[in-house]
């Protein structure tokens, strides 16, 4: 029986698909999810880049290159995964925002959770919010759109050749702005709707002394709080599927960008 033999090609080009797929493996929301053990985030891994390999020509693949020399590759084709991983990421942490601008607002700031992706503390509403979009993204399909971009990075982006130029940190900057932006939106009825109710708390208190601000102020606060997040919850998919459909724009101008 004669032994299997695996071209040392077809190993160069599992180890680079391999490290674009551990990219977005690290920072990618729900991939990244430390509520998924490791081994099992590894295994996917490798199993995802397996199916992934063919998709890569060979031809992609610099000359000469063997398994002494593709060390120095491992950084910029990680980074190819992690910058895509970043855009998402930035997404959901502007839904997190939004989640403690409401908490603040609502008085659940002091009321923590740990978020069981992050293993960190968060509040309530940032919990809340986060795994809404992440419920909205999977039924958009958005987890298939990292390997639409992996794919598409395997035709426009050769191995080891990204290139960190002025426009690709243009749309960095762009991204960590959006966080601001896609809060401020999501939690703006609520902000403005919340501080309209104290100003009027506040008037009725001068007009009337009498009134117990302490007793009849918060509740009153948490009634009108829920009612407008209730109410924006109407609207919440809609602006969800613009801020999906502008990050499926993104992940594949960042590649464009690294060129």
């Amino acid at each position: 029986m004669e032994p299997i033999s695996i071209p040392i090609e077809e190993v160069m080009r599992f180890l680079v698909v391999l490290m674009r797929v551990s990219g977005i493996m690290l920072l990618a929301p729900l991939f990244s999810s430390h509520s998924i053990p490791f081994s099992v985030r590894t295994a996917f891994a490798l199993i995802l880049s397996l199916t992934m390999t063919p998709l890569l020509p060979l031809s992609a693949l610099p000359a000469g290159l063997t398994l002494g020399n593709i060390a120095g590759l491992v950084f910029s084709e990680v980074l190819i995964g992690a910058f895509l991983g970043f855009a998402a990421a930035c997404v959901f942490a502007g839904l997190q925002f939004a989640g403690q601008i409401i908490s603040f607002q609502l008085g659940f700031s002091v009321i923590n959770v740990i978020d069981p992706q992050t293993q960190v503390e968060t509040s309530v509403f940032s919990f809340f919010q986060n795994y809404i979009g992440i419920l909205f993204f999977l039924l958009m399909n958005g987890h298939h759109w990292f390997l639409m971009a992996i794919d598409e990075s395997f035709r426009s982006l050769p191995v080891g050749g990204i290139q960190i130029s002025g426009p690709f940190i243009e749309h960095l900057v762009r991204l960590s702005a959006d966080i601001l932006v896609i809060g401020v939106r999501i939690a703006g009825p609520i902000l403005a709707v919340t501080i309209i109710t104290d100003v009027v708390i506040g008037v009725l208190g001068r007009a009337a002394p009498q009134i117990h601000l302490l007793i009849v102020g918060m509740p009153l606060k948490l009634l009108v709080g829920f009612g407008c997040l209730s109410f924006s919850f109407y609207f919440l998919p809609r602006y969800l599927e613009t801020i999906y459909s502008s990050l499926y724009r993104t992940l594949f101008s960042l590649l464009h960008a690294m060129i």
